[in-house]
């Protein structure tokens, strides 16, 4: 290997193994990392330095300046339209730690993308030929067959469809979705073997895409959700944006609750993705915006349009550190989003990590008891819960 590619390795890995989730298995992940090389899956990747804002990796060495983009930890958007990313390797790595791979195990990947994932879990299983990956779009799948062929992998099985219906005829030990998806397609839960574990995205208005693991007993399916995560939509016949962010200037309810002028609240909290999925199992309209006066993000945020109000949590640094809420249009919408932030601060503010979460019957009468929730999505109904105990903290 050249010297050059070999020190950007260590220094991945030196940076990875730094967070506390991915320590543990450090000896893996660099056996991982030098076995299947990041540079060797990514052929371009859009880059505002660039004249025409693409970077067009040089191959069999990229330049100096493309190993540090591509061994830097951070995702990297390859194509625009349609869109598809190299996903943070750090939220790869600890989405293969949620996995729970061994060898030997059967796995579906929904997302192909680069083949850089596929890559990693056919080097974890021992057997390339029990790696399956689905992807929509077909010439993805050929680079990403080239891209394992470079890195050693032959075998892998890739096929272009819609990794909503998963792979018929299969059943798989694990299953990973790299695209946030709205909901569950039946497909996944059916291909999924007994004591098999599913690692998706779920795609979550007000809270971004944290990251579910689910997994297999008899005819239940439990778990909880792991970590935050932000991804490229699920395409095809699940496709959906009920759980999108909103554009401002493309929602006209919204846009008209912005030309008003704001009255300013203190908050009790900082209120990020843990209060805003605790507000949103509690009935309120929680939403995501992907704008707030001129700041690019996903801003958490109470939408009630039959009021209508819009409620706009910040925290701020200047004149002074403070938390508050930024709201337009009517008043009681401020009233009732403060009070929910205090029944969450009053049950020890439980993190989106705390729940635990149940894939349940469809036609099951909710669910009354204390801290318990229901959240129904088209194809599948879960059901979120709280120990009745404390919640310890760190």
């Amino acid at each position: 290997m050249d010297p050059t590619i070999h020190a950007h390795i260590e220094r991945m890995h030196e940076d990875l193994v730094k967070r506390d989730s991915l320590r543990l298995n450090a000896d893996w992940l660099k056996q991982a990392l030098f076995n299947v090389p990041r540079h060797l899956f990514i052929e371009q990747y859009y880059d505002d330095e660039e004249s025409d804002g693409i970077a067009r990796v040089e191959s069999p060495i990229p330049t100096a300046k493309q190993l540090e983009a591509i061994y830097s930890n951070r995702g990297l958007m390859i194509r625009e339209d349609p869109h598809s990313a190299a996903s943070q390797p750090t939220l790869i790595f600890s989405m293969l730690d949620d996995l729970k791979l061994t060898h030997g195990c059967k796995v579906l990947e929904i997302g192909t993308g680069s083949g850089w994932n596929a890559g990693l879990i056919a080097f974890s299983v021992g057997d390339e030929s029990l790696v399956y990956s689905i992807d929509l779009q077909a010439d993805l799948v050929e680079k990403a067959r080239k891209h394992l062929s470079s890195a050693g992998f032959n075998e892998v099985n890739l096929r272009a469809g819609d990794g909503g219906l998963g792979w018929d005829g299969e059943t798989f030990d694990r299953i990973i979705v790299t695209v946030g998806s709205p909901d569950i397609p039946p497909a996944w839960i059916e291909s999924l073997a007994e004591d098999g574990i599913l690692v998706m995205p779920l795609k979550t208005r007000g809270a971004g895409d944290p990251i579910l693991r689910l997994h297999k007993q008899g005819n239940t399916l439990t778990g909880t959700f792991t970590q935050w995560a932000g991804f490229m939509d699920l395409q095809g016949n699940f496709k959906s944006s009920t759980e999108n962010a909103l554009e401002p200037s493309s929602d006209p309810v919204v846009e008209a609750l912005l030309q008003e002028e704001p009255t300013f609240t203190p908050l009790p909290a900082y209120v990020g993705s843990d209060c805003a999925l605790y507000l949103r199992l509690n009935g309120e309209p929680m939403e995501t915006l992907w704008e707030y006066k001129e700041q690019r993000g996903m801003h958490s945020v109470l939408l009630d349009r039959e009021l209508p109000v819009l409620c706009v949590p910040r925290s701020i640094r200047e004149p002074k550190p403070e938390n508050r809420v930024e709201a337009y249009g009517k008043p009681q919408g401020v009233d009732r989003f403060i009070a929910r932030i205090e029944e969450w601060i009053n049950i020890s503010s439980p993190k989106i990590t705390d729940y635990h979460i149940e894939l349940i019957d469809p036609t099951a009468p909710d669910d009354v008891a204390p801290h318990s929730y229901i959240d129904k999505r088209p194809n599948a109904t879960l059901r979120f819960s709280l120990p009745d105990v404390p919640i310890s903290r760190d």
